[in-house]
């Protein structure tokens, strides 16, 4: 379905003004669980069906810096500090020699979208990561642009020459470089977008699709790789897109985008648009959101000559765990909503009922529920701030990217752990605003 962004954007306009919720409402519940289908699963026990045998146990509050009322593991737990503290070592023992190679070549002097090409890099390699995806996959985020492919041209290495294979290979390891190396001389476009996302399952056979340099040759992709490629693009869009993606491919209308199947509409391109814009969020999460049902059509018990089948990964947890989709409408809606309170467009009083209704239009952004922990704060209502605040890290365990990109991920979720302790201790929000500027330190 097409949606009339500018129609909905009016319809969006007359109802925040006039719309009155009953002083009942609160906001969605909290999600206590993590499930495959089955909604009072544990993780522990989610984590055995998708065969993961390397979850830990539940962290629990006292274990954490925050409580963490999502069943997050340990090893997630700790990647996400691992993250936050740029602990590349602790993650995987090649990072830092993977990423020094990396800025060797300049990877952190090219532009990538809004970022660096570095930044995206680690960006991509960190949610997988996070996603309970190995260190393979890992590797294979941190690495995947690396010989330039579909998207890009930005080659780091030369995948034409033999020694520059062999050196990629003893960087991160041969099967880490095979995968690569396939995803970059493949039409990902045309495979994730135009077949995966079309026609809505991983095909049990698996797709021969062109080499992307030589038409004539033909290159297998097993249902597994088609797997691994699903939830890597999962990854690399969440890390990389925001709004000017949209005015770029969609122009003022915003029909058109990169990121639905079908004709690409040249017609609706807005090739001048000026980066970075008003870095207004993207309309990604619905794509993201169906993907992650593309992923479940693949059973981790596929038959595989390769009987690990942790290597091939678990279910990314966002979307109730790849469960649910988000619409196109209704990203668009909650994002209006969202950016309507954040730009200061409508009045005081109504912006927690806006950002109420942006959550229940879109539950799965954290960033609504840190400006709503922030609101309850400011009218004393704790109980209600430091609910909005714990949802907000949970969502920014699972994702471990912002989808508000103005600011960097980390500040988010310190800023969002200042919000949970005043909250939690109830210590009000201050009336000088050098109390608040002096805000830092989180116990």
């Amino acid at each position: 379905m097409v949606v009339n962004l500018p129609s909905l954007l009016a319809v969006i306009g007359i109802w925040v003004c006039v719309s009155r919720l009953s002083s009942a409402t609160t906001i969605p519940p909290m999600v206590t669980s993590i499930g495959n289908d089955d909604s009072n699963m544990s993780e522990k026990d989610y984590c055995a069906s998708a065969g993961n045998t390397t979850c830990g146990e539940v962290v629990e509050g006292e274990k954490a810096s925050v409580p963490l009322y999502v069943f997050h593991s340990t090893n997630r737990y700790q990647i996400f500090e691992q993250i936050l503290a740029d602990d590349f070592g602790a993650m995987d023992p090649a990072l830092p020699n993977i990423v020094a190679e990396i800025k060797k070549r300049g990877g952190h002097r090219c532009w990538h979208k809004h970022s660096t090409f570095l930044d995206h890099l680690l960006g991509v390699h960190h949610i997988l990561r996070l996603w309970d995806q190995d260190r393979i996959l890992g590797r294979l985020g941190l690495m995947h642009s690396a010989y330039s492919n579909s998207y890009v041209n930005l080659a780091l290495f030369d995948p034409n020459d033999d020694d520059e294979r062999k050196n990629m290979r003893q960087l991160i390891g041969a099967e880490a470089e095979d995968l690569v190396y396939m995803f970059c001389v493949v039409d990902r476009q045309s495979i994730v977008v135009d077949t995966l996302l079309a026609q809505g399952f991983i095909p049990e056979d698996g797709l021969d699709v062109p080499h992307l340099r030589d038409k004539d040759i033909m290159v297998h992709l097993s249902p597994e790789t088609l797997r691994m490629l699903t939830v890597f693009t999962m990854a690399d869009v969440a890390d990389q897109y925001f709004g000017w993606q949209d005015r770029l491919f969609g122009g003022e209308e915003q029909t058109n985008s990169m990121l639905i199947p079908g004709d690409d509409d040249i017609s609706q391109h807005e090739s001048t648009a000026l980066w970075p814009g008003i870095s207004q969020p993207g309309l990604w999460m619905n794509y993201v959101s169906k993907l992650g049902l593309v992923a479940k059509t693949f059973p981790l018990d596929h038959a595989t000559d390769n009987t690990n089948n942790s290597y091939y990964g678990n279910i990314p947890p966002v979307f109730d765990n790849c469960t649910k989709t988000l619409s196109r409408e209704d990203e668009f809606m909650a994002r209006e909503l969202y950016w309507s309170v954040v730009t200061n467009s409508i009045e005081d009083c109504k912006v927690i009922e806006a950002l109420e209704n942006s959550i229940r239009y879109n539950p799965w952004t954290f960033e609504p529920y840190v400006m709503l922990a922030q609101k309850y704060l400011h009218a004393n209502e704790n109980e209600k701030a430091k609910v909005a605040a714990e949802r907000a890290l949970d969502l920014q365990m699972m994702w471990g990217t912002a989808y508000d990109k103005r600011l960097s991920f980390p500040a988010w979720v310190a800023w969002t752990r200042v919000l949970y302790q005043r909250a939690n201790e109830s210590l009000g929000w201050p009336k000088n605003s050098w109390d608040i500027n002096n805000f830092g330190m989180v116990r």
